[in-house]
């Protein structure tokens, strides 16, 4: 035992090799009970050193984040449509399930949910290398699914918006303060569900705060109830966390079942892709919601986001091979020059994709693809090798989107096509190369920073504005000089005062992540 932890002490300050890893098994096989934690804490640290986050992966989170709260935050029914989403137009923004086409608003959630795609194969095989049998996994898989399923219900009730009445309202500065009790309930709510989801690493003080926060939770909910009208309701919850637990629990144990032969994973692609097509065509999903009862707990509709889930745990696979290669070195090429016109070049194919869909320039779309494709894979194998693999599947994807999306009746949000999922899948990736290039040359820019730090801890990112941040700025009256800065008639002031807003939260997030304050499901 003396000499493992003279082996433990040297391998915390130096990186291992891969081979031990491999050898984990054998070296175990024959130990004794108490040698053999000990060894599992070893190759746990081991792990650790070599599996660096995905820097990357975290900053595209970071932007999705960051558009899906800012495009919450603009002024509606008077920007251009580009601005919102495509199937619900200005100025009524009434929902329009014939119009096809997306815009940048369309593909926050996507990427979010590529992004989860992508952490799956990441996060899982730390189970698997620390030693964690499939009952133990499963555990984790389905506990995480039910954290977010409670989370989406919570934070539905305590959103200022679904509280019915309210008893503080008054005038100030000739501004009109309604539901000035409200915020501060909703400011209850967030800290309340701060002490349940933040990761505490001391089991007594987890414990401690655990309790806290379920007594406030229950508390604040039996005020809601008697004093606001507001009954609790299994059946109300925010959508899009629900999607998110749906599609994390499905992903996650198909993932699992598939790690070994992506084979048999593509073969489940194929098989969700039928599924989609049957509830389709005859709206089983919709009657099995209503005859199970369960639809405040899953939703089968949901599963149709398996078509962007199973080619992003693809792409994980990849990226968990690269990051724990022997020998892996940084990315550098005698052309950087080269690799910095292909990588931005890809940046902005991704916009292109979202503009000419917008647009509808199908038959340019038609005839240029290809060949677009085709000449970019020859200069990404040339000046980004590491990016080659990554490039093929988002080719791919953007490909096979194109096909489908005529049979559709265009590209769509809502209900979601298979067009819709495997294009903005394949730009997902695109911008993921993109974003790659720019942690490995600019690792330390305030960009990265921000965005990688608010990505990392997504749930506290999803929350700060609209649970936290525009409450405390309603207690504090800080909200009268923010809506000074919109002026009548200066709409692209609304803009750029969301701008600020969200970029303020994004801050706030990210130096609570530096601070390793996280929420985790």
């Amino acid at each position: 035992m003396l000499f493992l932890k003279i082996i433990f002490k040297f391998f915390k300050k130096y990186l291992f090799d891969k081979i031990y890893f491999k050898k984990r098994k054998l070296l175990l096989k024959n130990l004794n009970k108490s040698t053999k934690n000990y060894c599992l804490a070893l190759f746990n640290l081991i792990l650790t050193c070599l599996m660096k986050r995905a820097v990357a992966l975290d900053v595209l989170r970071g932007v999705s984040i960051f558009g899906m709260v800012f495009s919450a935050n603009i002024p509606f029914g008077i920007l251009p449509a580009w601005m919102y989403h495509r199937q619900t137009p200005p100025p009524s923004h009434v929902f329009n399930p014939n119009v096809p086409g997306i815009t940048w608003v369309d593909l926050v959630l996507p990427i979010f949910i590529f992004c989860m795609g992508v952490a799956i194969p990441l996060a899982l095989n730390k189970k698997i290398e620390a030693g964690k049998n499939f009952w133990n996994i499963a555990q984790s898989i389905i506990k995480r699914y039910f954290m977010l399923v409670i989370f989406a219900i919570l934070i539905a009730h305590f959103q200022t918006s679904a509280i019915p009445k309210s008893f503080v309202n008054f005038h100030f500065l000739g501004t009109y303060i309604k539901k000035y009790d409200l915020f501060l309930i909703t400011i209850i709510g967030f800290l309340s569900l701060f002490s349940i989801y933040v990761i505490i690493e001391n089991q007594q003080q987890k414990k401690k705060w655990r309790i806290i926060g379920w007594t406030a939770i229950v508390s604040l909910l039996l005020l809601l109830h008697y004093m606001y009208d507001l009954k609790f309701s299994l059946h109300r919850s925010n959508i899009i966390i629900l999607l998110l637990a749906n599609v994390y629990l499905f992903g996650a144990f198909s993932w699992y079942f598939t790690r070994s032969d992506k084979l048999n994973r593509l073969l489940l692609l194929v098989i969700w892709g039928a599924i989609q097509i049957t509830c389709k065509t005859t709206h089983f999903d919709e009657a099995l919601n209503q005859i199970s009862g369960l639809s405040w707990l899953f939703l089968f509709r949901m599963t149709h986001y398996m078509l962007l889930i199973i080619p992003a745990t693809i792409v994980g696979d990849i990226i968990y091979q690269q990051l724990t290669a022997e020998n892996s070195k940084n990315t550098s090429y005698s052309d950087k020059k080269g690799e910095k016109i292909i990588s931005h070049s890809i940046f902005l194919l991704g916009i292109w994709f979202v503009v000419a869909l917008y647009n509808r320039w199908l038959l340019l779309l038609y005839i240029s693809t290809p060949i677009v494709l085709a000449c970019f894979y020859y200069l990404v194998k040339k000046y980004s090798p590491s990016s080659l693999s990554f490039f093929k599947i988002a080719a791919y994807m953007i490909l096979v989107g194109l096909i489908l999306e005529p049979a559709e009746g265009g590209i769509k949000k809502d209900p979601v096509t298979a067009s819709y999922l495997f294009i903005t899948g394949g730009i997902s990736i695109l911008w993921l190369i993109f974003f790659n290039y720019v942690c490995q040359t600019n690792e330390k820019s305030h960009f990265v920073k921000l965005f990688a730090g608010a990505g990392s801890n997504p749930l506290l990112a999803y929350v700060a504005t609209n649970w936290f941040i525009i409450p405390l700025m309603n207690l504090t009256l800080l909200i009268i000089p923010y809506q000074w800065l919109y002026l009548d008639g200066y709409h692209w002031l609304g803009v750029l005062r969301a701008f600020i807003l969200v970029f303020c939260v994004m801050f706030l997030v990210a130096l609570a992540t530096k601070k390793k304050i996280r929420w985790r499901a």
